[in-house]
This record gives structure tokens, sequence and C-alpha cells, in this order.
């Protein structure tokens, strides 16, 4: 690489503050992006055009995978919630699951910390939630129907900054900006995230919106304006001054009214998360939320008043309703959707 130098640190390439070829950002992209074989099975049956059933029980080999789907399936712009992964996969449709897929496979790169950019572990990840809520509510006002692609758009807005930390040395100072960063490599994170959501095959308007949200006038379509808009909402909601200057420009170029722009800065009307499944009974919520306490069965039937074949039984029903294999999972997934 021209003008650069790279050695390892611990398993890791160290490269120079200078411009990188894309040779190397290739590399860092498909090491840290590649899909795990759960997920590379799941894209490889919606390449084929598999059923639904086959894909389902794909998804259902990952209870991570199968909380997340579920979570977004019974998200409020979905409106009655779906109780089976089938049911999910159907509401998602291919082009949101397979942006889910890469959200999921990517998730532990989110949660770092990144030196470049002067980022605590976790922060990004914080921010990125933010940006996909905020997306979300935004695109339900300019367009409900791209309101799934805009949450997973702004998910994963801003992947590139944790393949950039990942392959390049923190310089005295963080980064501040795309500006710092085509100066110093020639490229920036956003063009880096897009080349990673083309290789994923994912929608095309979710790649305009991780190529554009740092634009400087409002991209096109409702699903990249959302994006872009819900970014510098987060920005601004965190005291960022550039960010709340151009905030009521912004929000009228996209069509929104100063009183939704406020509701936006306030939180009015985001979307809830359901605080239960729908499809579990009460007395089947309460055996899971017993075990998630560490109570092992015995100890539930004795609290509950009934028999451990009892508790068992309704376990069974719990395992079989969210198309789990056993407790471990359950317990996962239920932790990973807020039930317990």
């Amino acid at each position: 690489m021209t003008g650069s130098t790279q050695t390892r640190t611990g398993g890791r390439p160290a490269t120079e503050r200078t411009r990188l070829d894309a040779r190397v950002i290739a590399e860092a992209a498909e090491r840290l992006a590649s899909p795990s074989p759960v997920v590379a099975g799941i894209l490889e049956l919606l390449g084929g055009n598999a059923p639904v059933r086959a894909i389902a029980g794909r998804v259902g080999q990952s209870p991570e995978i199968s909380a997340h789907v579920l979570r977004l399936a019974n998200s409020a712009l979905f409106g009655e919630p779906v109780d089976t992964l089938d049911r999910a996969i159907v509401r998602l449709g291919e082009r949101n699951l397979r942006a889910l897929l890469m959200a999921a496979s990517t998730y532990r790169l989110l949660e770092s910390a990144l030196p470049l950019y002067g980022l605590a572990r976790l922060a990004l990840l914080t921010h990125s939630t933010e940006v996909a809520q905020a997306s979300q509510t935004v695109a339900a006002r300019l367009d409900p129907s791209a309101a799934g692609q805009a949450y997973l758009g702004g998910l994963v807005h801003d992947l590139g900054k944790a393949i950039l930390s990942d392959v390049v040395r923190p310089g005295p100072a963080p980064l501040a900006g795309t500006a710092d960063e085509r100066r110093a490599f020639g490229t920036d994170h956003a063009r880096v995230g897009t080349w990673i959501a083309r290789r994923w095959a994912l929608p095309e308007e979710m790649c305009v919106a991780i190529e554009h949200h740092h634009d400087t006038a409002a991209p096109e379509g409702p699903v990249a304006r959302a994006v872009w808009l819900a970014d510098m909402l987060v920005h601004a909601s965190r005291g960022g001054a550039e960010a709340m200057t151009r905030l009521p420009a912004a929000a009228a170029a996209c069509g929104l009214p100063e009183e939704a722009l406020e509701g936006l800065l306030t939180g009015g009307g985001a979307p809830e998360e359901p605080a239960r499944p729908a499809v579990l009974t009460d007395r089947e919520l309460q055996v899971l939320r017993l075990l998630a306490t560490g109570a092992a069965a015995k100890q539930a039937a004795l609290q509950l008043g009934c028999s451990v074949s009892t508790v068992h039984n309704h376990l069974h029903h719990v395992y079989r309703k969210l198309n789990v294999t056993g407790q471990a999972q359950a317990l996962l997934m239920a932790r990973e959707m807020g039930w317990v």
C-alpha cells in the first residue's frame, strides 16, 4: 500500500493515517462483516426462493437472530403482533430480512470501542439504535411503507466507522467528521458502509440512505431522507450545535412542519416495543420470568402453587410457540426481547 505501513497488533492490522486503497478496505470489510454460517445459510435460502418454513427453520437455529426477527416484526409500525417465525418472516419480506441479517451479524462491531473516533464501548451502538428508532418515526410520517427499511438503514448507517477504526491506528486526536476521513484516507465511513451494504445485496434505497446520511442537502427517497434527518435529530438532541442549527431547514426540506419537528425532538410519537409476547399466556410468561431469575422448576412450582410437571408443560408450550429448542434459547430470546 503506497505511503503507509502495516503491522499486526493483537491480530488486527494497524495502518498509519494515510490514504487507504480499496483493497485494504475491502479486505477489512470482508473479514469483519462476513456472515456467520447460520446467516450464510439463510442468505442462500433467500437467494434460492426457498419456502418460508425452510427459512424460518434456519433462522430458528440462532436465538439472537430469531429475537431480532420477532422484535422488528412485532414493532408498532406493523400493527397486530405475530407469534411465529414463519409469520414474522412473511411480514418482514426478503428485503428487510436481508438487511436485518446484516445488522445482526455486525452487532459486535457496533458495540466495540472505536478509538479512531474517540468513542467508548457501546457508544456507536447506542447512537445507531437511537438513529434507527428516529428513522422509523420520521419515515412513518413521510411514507409509512418505508418505516421498516428506514429503521434498519439507521441501525447500520455508521457501520463504516467500525471498519475504518479496525484498520487504522488512532492519531493524537479523534476524527471529527467525514471531511477529516476524506483528507486522511481518501474515503469516508459512509462510502465504506455503502460498499458493505451492496455486497450484502441490500435494497438500493437502504444503500442510498447509508451513502448520503451526511449530505448537506436532503437526499432523494423516503428511506434516505428519514435516516438523514434522524441522524441530525439524534446529534441535535445530544447538544450538537451544528445539527441544531441545520435542523429546521432540514425538516422543512423533508416536508415536516415545525410542530412535527418539536414532537420528534421531545420523543413524542416514538414507537414502543411490546412489553410482553402476545403469543404466551400469563402463566407461561410467569414461568419464564421465574426461570430467568435463576429459579429451578421445583422452586417455580412452589411459587406458582402447581406441580413440577405443570411447570414443564408450560415450558414445552413456550418452546413450541417461540420456535426454540430449550430453556437456554427461550431465556436468551426473552432477554433480547425485553420480556424478562
